[in-house]
């Protein structure tokens, strides 16, 4: 009744005007009550994907909790689980890269060869502060041994495949499949390993001059193993919010 007497007014009454704002916004409620609800499912799906218990991060737990079953079954030192910590950093560095080709294309053939060569002195540096701090852990002289350390290697090299899956899984879950890549300049993509490894050896090396200075080594290295896997952990669902989506 009211919208009749809206056009078509009585006589004796004045027309009642209605402003261009007001139909646009009439239009708008209309048609936000015409339109579906999103189901629960898909608004909880970029949720799932990087929470907790999403399939990148479940990846991560358990390439973190390799490490465990070395100390325990094989009698991993301190020493060797910060050579492997400091192995991740460059499987990072390596999908970093990855990440600069699929946002700059050919400018990659520009920061690429700089990245290399910035990150690359940044994991000689960070090797020799650990072997300047965990040397003895590591070999028998002051010299860094590259048989000993290929050794190592090899010895770890399930734990080393582990995070290169890991963060392999997450590659193609998070950044491809989440178009994480989308309106991100390559200098970004190119500092963005730089705070989660400083973070995460933060941690570790705190948990390393614990071990050292308790005398039961094998609940020190259970404890240094759970410390990064809860940085690590945290780091990835920062990095990989639902928010960024």
């Amino acid at each position: 009744m009211q919208k009749l007497r809206t056009l078509f007014p009585m006589q004796d009454q004045p027309p009642v005007k209605i402003s261009k704002t007001e139909v646009v916004d009439a239009m708008d409620r209309e048609k936000s009550v015409d339109e579906p609800a999103p189901h629960p499912s898909a608004a909880n799906e970029a949720t799932f994907s990087t929470g907790i218990f999403g399939f990148s991060s479940l990846a991560l737990m358990a390439a973190n909790l390799i490490p465990l079953f070395g100390v325990l079954l094989d009698g991993w030192r301190i020493g060797d689980i910060m050579l492997l910590f400091w192995a991740e950093s460059a499987v990072i560095g390596f999908y970093t890269l990855c990440k600069m080709c699929k946002i700059g294309r050919w400018s990659v053939l520009f920061y690429g060869p700089f990245f290399v060569g910035h990150y690359g002195a940044f994991m000689v540096v960070h090797l020799l502060f650990i072997y300047g701090l965990f040397g003895s852990e590591l070999a028998s002289s002051s010299d860094i041994p590259v048989t000993e350390v290929l050794q190592d290697f090899v010895q770890m090299a399930p734990a080393l495949l582990a995070f290169f899956i890991s963060h392999g899984i997450s590659y193609p879950s998070n950044f491809l499949g989440r178009h994480e890549y989308q309106g991100r300049e390559i200098s970004e993509q190119m500092r963005q390993p730089y705070k989660r490894i400083v973070i995460m050896h933060v941690t570790i090396i705190f948990g390393g001059f614990l071990v050292m200075a308790l005398n039961t080594p094998l609940p020190a290295l259970v404890l240094l193993i759970l410390l990064k896997l809860i940085a690590d952990l945290k780091s990835h669902l920062t990095e990989h919010s639902a928010k960024k989506s």
